[in-house]
């Protein structure tokens, strides 16, 4: 069997993931002085080493994400499909060349504004909304690439501006969905957020030997880590909500009887596109006469509601 052949490597910050693998061994390094100091107790020397191999694994987890890359290109010319990584090279999205109209640069500005902010590459999908491929200020680099892709993909260099195959009809209607389980840094993300309670908890209890840690830096960690820790909880639990009254677009989240972060703009005929956020995952973007609204952050191609799910949202309104 032929291996995918490689179009755009992987990003990688290596000097992040430097910083990243450095903050480990600073850790490792004072969880070892705490563990071997004489005046810890037995029992703190047991918290200390698990938090602390908490803290170092994630980081590292951290850096070596950053280290292998995320949001490569590959085609695979036997399978006759594209592939679009995303938070890693298990993560791919693999679109089939035939779905594939052809790449486009398309400019980009702020809604209400005619002036170009910057420059999109896209590739159009048949039936799909647009998918970002690279942007920049710079609209001569986005035409290289786009020319090498092409030539490369051979697929069709299409009119600048013109990605999308038309605008089609959308119905008033109301659709849910949840990203939920496979969202980009969820585990990362519990794993810092349970940590930073821990340590804030286990400071506030020692608020009578060290006053200004567990007054000061005890609270603060503790509310850092419930911010963490309700991004993923959120994720798995809540699911969203995106309504069209046949003039306006609302998006929001709901759990039980609460329902918050709730978005409105303006679009009759509103511009679907999908960006890919590396680590972070994709989302799809809805652009408005007064803004933007953004769908399923986090999704993956191994989430709930996968990628070729998220980029079928806007089909639900038009009947297809």
């Amino acid at each position: 069997m032929i291996a995918p052949e490689l179009i755009l490597p992987p990003t990688r910050s290596i000097g992040t993931a430097a910083a990243s693998f450095a903050a480990t061994a600073v850790v490792l390094l004072l969880t070892f002085a705490l563990v071997f100091d004489p005046a810890v107790t037995p029992t703190e020397r047991v918290v200390v080493a698990l938090l602390g191999a908490l803290f170092a694994g994630t980081l590292g987890a951290v850096g070596a994400a950053l280290l292998r890359g995320h949001g490569a290109l590959m085609l695979d010319a036997a399978g006759k499909r594209l592939g679009l990584g995303v938070t890693r090279h298990s993560d791919t999205w693999w679109l089939p060349l035939a779905r594939v109209r052809g790449l486009a640069v398309v400019p980009q500005s702020s809604p209400g504004r005619d002036t170009v902010e910057r420059w999109l590459l896209v590739v159009g999908l048949v039936g799909r909304p647009d998918v970002i491929l690279a942007e920049s200020e710079d609209r001569n680099a986005i035409i290289g690439i786009q020319e090498r892709l092409a030539a490369r993909l051979t697929v069709t260099e299409l009119p600048e501006g013109r990605a999308s195959e038309g605008t089609p009809t959308f119905s008033a209607r109301s659709e849910r969905f949840a990203v939920s389980r496979g969202a980009a840094l969820q585990g990362l993300l519990a794993t810092f957020g349970a940590s930073l309670i821990a340590v804030g908890v286990i400071s506030f209890s020692e608020v009578q030997r060290e006053p200004v840690v567990g007054f000061i830096f005890a609270p603060i960690l503790a509310v850092m880590g419930i911010a963490l820790l309700a991004v993923p909880v959120v994720k798995r639990l809540a699911t969203e909500t995106l309504a069209f009254d046949g003039l306006r677009w609302t998006h929001a989240y709901t759990f039980a009887r609460w329902r918050w972060s709730e978005r409105t703009v303006r679009a009759v005929t509103p511009r679907f596109r999908l960006r890919l956020l590396g680590m972070r995952g994709g989302m799809l973007e809805l652009v408005g006469d007064d803004g933007v609204l953004i769908i399923a952050a986090g999704a993956t191609a191994h989430s709930r509601i996968d990628l070729e799910a998220v980029a079928a949202i806007p089909s639900r309104f038009t009947g297809e």
